[in-house]
């Protein structure tokens, strides 16, 4: 097996986001797959791939990405805010508050905890993500 280390595929996961930013989801799955095929033991590059199906809409998959990152790494806080907030999304607020207060309180002062506060204060404040979700979809701003 190829051996890479850590800078390298740091730069690949930087690149598969940039792809994301630039809309270019195909890009980035096949960035993000490679990844996952060099670096199994990891459950980044699928929470990134969870991150790709997130931006299409496609929110069952992008929490299947997600639940399989868990598998690798049962306390990610990483892979948890993300798949509360596909919850949230898709309509299952209960368990997405769950997992975003779960991490709000594991990862006080990390990227993940400020993540899972900001969309536990925005909900506090009224918005009402699966709302808006079904909104765009209306209008045909889904992909």
């Amino acid at each position: 097996m190829i051996q890479l280390d850590r800078n390298h595929l740091q730069v690949m996961m930087e690149a598969g986001y940039v792809y994301i930013g630039m809309r270019r989801f195909k890009e980035a799955r096949a960035m993000f797959e490679g990844i996952a095929c060099l670096a199994p033991d990891s459950e980044v590059p699928l929470v990134a791939l969870g991150n790709v199906e997130f931006c299409e809409d496609r929110l069952q998959k992008a929490m299947k990405h997600y639940r399989d990152a868990l598998e690798i790494d049962r306390k990610s806080v990483f892979a948890k805010v993300y798949l509360g907030e596909a919850l949230i999304f898709a309509g299952e607020k209960a368990e997405g508050l769950k997992l975003l207060n779960e991490v709000a309180k594991a990862d006080r002062g990390g990227g993940a905890g400020d993540f899972a506060r900001a969309l536990l204060d925005a909900i506090k404040g009224g918005f009402d993500p699966a709302a808006a979700r079904n909104m765009e979809n209306k209008k045909g701003g889904a992909a």
